[in-house]
């Protein structure tokens, strides 16, 4: 989401209203036929075996992507968040930027699935921090977190299956 503050004014006249305009975020949303698997968007999400089914394509990725997935009250998905992409094995996220999208969108849950380009699926310290922090700003913010996930050459690893969030 972009706010801009827009200047209405008279051509005889100082600017006299001041007012923010929402632009849509949108762009930065993937579009749903672009996964691979778009026809398994429309069943709910029950298990970190599914969400790697539909994003294990990001093992051949040599650079890291972010992605949040927005969910309904009943975990079918409203919209998928490209929140950050970042270099070989690294991308900044914030809390808020993570978020921005899964609140425009009324999303009621969100799933959070980054690859890590080395092929090592095993969550590093920072993964496990950055979820955490995460998870807290979802209690803040009304929103499930229901699970991170860190897509491999050879498989994933769930935070949530974990225990860890």
């Amino acid at each position: 989401m972009t706010f801009a503050i827009e200047t209405i004014t008279d051509m005889n006249t100082e600017p006299t209203i001041r007012f923010k305009v929402i632009t849509p975020v949108y762009s930065t949303l993937i579009v749903k036929e672009e996964l691979p698997d778009y026809d398994k968007l429309d069943k709910p999400i029950t298990s970190s075996e599914q969400v790697y089914e539909l994003f294990g394509f990001l093992k051949n990725e040599t650079k890291e992507h972010f992605i949040g997935v927005h969910v309904d009250s009943k975990n079918r998905i409203l919209a998928i968040d490209r929140i950050a992409t970042g270099s070989m094995n690294a991308a900044i996220v914030h809390p808020r930027d993570a978020y921005k999208s899964a609140l425009l969108s009324s999303a009621a849950g969100i799933i959070f699935v980054h690859n890590h380009p080395s092929g090592d699926s095993t969550p590093s310290r920072e993964d496990v921090e950055l979820s955490k922090r995460l998870n807290e700003a979802a209690d803040l913010i009304g929103i499930r977190m229901l699970d991170s996930i860190v897509v491999g050459s050879r498989g994933y690893a769930s935070l949530a299956d974990r225990g860890i969030i």
